[in-house]
This record gives structure tokens, sequence and C-alpha cells, in this order.
């Protein structure tokens, strides 16, 4: 069972489109979200909270992101989420869409996602979404019988895609001007962050990771550090500490079965790195996690 299974048992979804699209139109038991344990989504959550409030972790960081009435939670593919609370009178719906979908949608603008999610790390957006999700909602095309269903709802979500991002761009200040010298190197990076999200083992080596897009490393160094001035072996390194953290969080595999899972080549070297990056053993960070439930 993977964890968007486990994000979505006992729902009943108002809207599908193959795997690709899932709209909950209201988690009835949203009280199961209350979880002691992190999950990576394989999907890219929009969340509504049109009642209550929701209090949840996202990321690597311990900052808490807070949910209110109104506001919508991003939270993308792959990244770690752990909620903290949900509200007794929550009163929440969910929409997941896949990265193929997001892409398809969205178009060249895949960018003002990308840089709010993974340079930002903008989670909520405050808008008046209670007065235009109801009345335009996905819950409208719950009749299948429509001849071009799937045409229409992809209209729908391009329409409410873009006004997310349009939010963003004035929420972060995201500005349209180029931060790229040229499409390939805006196309670049963001390839370089779905091969680094969707990599199984991400400890990689930088040409790894170049040669995959056909780059020499010194290339994508560049590309990287004029998008988000970060290097590529950071963002490896932030992505491989987030398998790391969640795995330690959400499983009772040993240190070395982790070592293992993650593709380093013995459990004292992968516990070595842990300390370097996080400051504790990997049995530390596991006992202090627990601890703090």
């Amino acid at each position: 069972m993977t964890n968007t299974d486990t994000f979505l048992i006992h729902q009943e979804p108002a809207l599908t489109i193959g795997n690709e699209v899932v709209y909950l139109d209201s988690l009835k038991d949203v009280h199961t979200l209350s979880t002691d344990m992190p999950v990576k989504m394989e999907y890219n959550a929009i969340v509504h909270c049109r009642k209550g409030r929701v209090l949840l972790e996202v990321g690597n960081n311990e900052d808490e992101v807070r949910v209110l009435p109104g506001q919508l939670l991003l939270v993308p593919a792959q990244k770690l989420m752990q909620s903290m609370m949900v509200s007794t009178d929550a009163d929440i719906g969910v929409l997941l869409v896949s990265d193929h979908v997001l892409k398809r949608v969205l178009g060249a603008q895949i960018d003002i996602w990308n840089r709010a999610m993974y340079l930002h790390n903008t989670y909520v957006i405050g808008w008046q979404w209670n007065e235009v999700l109801p009345a335009s909602g996905l819950g409208m095309f719950e009749n299948k019988n429509l001849l071009l269903f799937n045409d229409i709802v992809i209209g729908f979500l391009r329409i409410l895609l873009l006004m997310i991002c349009e939010e963003l761009l004035k929420q972060e200040n995201l500005t349209v001007a180029k931060v790229f010298s040229n499409d390939r190197d805006k196309t670049l990076f963001h390839q370089f962050l779905d091969l680094l999200s969707h990599e199984k083992q991400k400890r990689r080596q930088v040409n790894y990771y170049a040669e995959k897009l056909c780059i020499t490393p010194k290339y994508l160094s560049t590309v990287c550090r004029k998008a988000s001035g970060k290097s590529p072996i950071r963002w490896i390194t932030d992505s491989v500490m987030e398998d790391c953290y969640l795995l330690l969080r959400s499983t009772n595999l040993t240190v070395k079965e982790i070592s293992n899972k993650l593709g380093f080549p013995n459990s004292s070297f992968f516990g070595q790195y842990f300390r370097e990056q996080a400051g504790m053993t990997p049995i530390e960070y596991r006992t202090r996690t627990q601890n703090a439930v």
C-alpha cells in the first residue's frame, strides 16, 4: 500500500480520471489525517480548508504550517508531510494531481509552481477560495455522462491552477522576469528537480544527474546556482536527508536496512553522513522524534 493509498483509505472519490486526477469533495473521516507518521504523496496535493483548521509539518524543517478556513494547502509530489492536528470541525476537500497532468496543464507556468514549492517553500495561500470553489468546484462534474468529461475537467483544472499561480506570484513576489538566460536552462533545472524527486536512491554524484540530462556537471551547477542559489550537491543532500527523516520516523527499519535502502555503502558511512547533516546520529534522531509524540 502506497502513502497515497493510506491517505485515501475509506474515502470515496467524487471524481477520478484514471490514476492522474483524484478529487475528494469532503473527508468524512478527516481525523485519520492526524497521524504520527509522516508520508510522501505520489500526487501533488491541493487541500481546500473550508472549515476548521489543520496544523502540519512539510519538508525537512520543523516549521509548523497552519491552514485556516478559506485557505489552500499546496504540497508538491514526493514532499515529506506530517499532520500534527486536525480540528474536529474540519471540512476539507482534496484534489490530487499527478506530475504528468500538472506539467501538461500548467505548461510554461510550471516554473511558478516549482519556484514557489521548492525555492520559497510556499505551502499555504490565502484567498477567498470558499467563495470561488463551491460555486464552480470539481464536485459539479460528478455527472460522468458528459461526452467531453475529461476535457472539461482538465480545462477547469487549468483555470484553477493558473489562479493558484497568480496568487503565488502576488504572495511571494515571484516576478515573471527572466531568471534564466534561455528557456533551455529553465527546462533543465525543472528536469533536474523532477529526476531528483523520483529517484529511489538519490545519493548520487552530480555527474549521474548531468549525464541523464545530457549536459556537463559544470553546466548543471551553473543552471542550479543561477535558478536557486544552491549547488546541485546541496539539492541532492537535502533530498537524501528528507528520505532519511521519513524512514527513521515512519518505519521500524533498522539503521542498516535504511542505509541499504538509500544506497549507502554501509551503515557506518550512513551514520557519519546523517550526523554531518543533522547534528545527531540516526538513532538519536529517531529517539527524539518518538519522544516528541
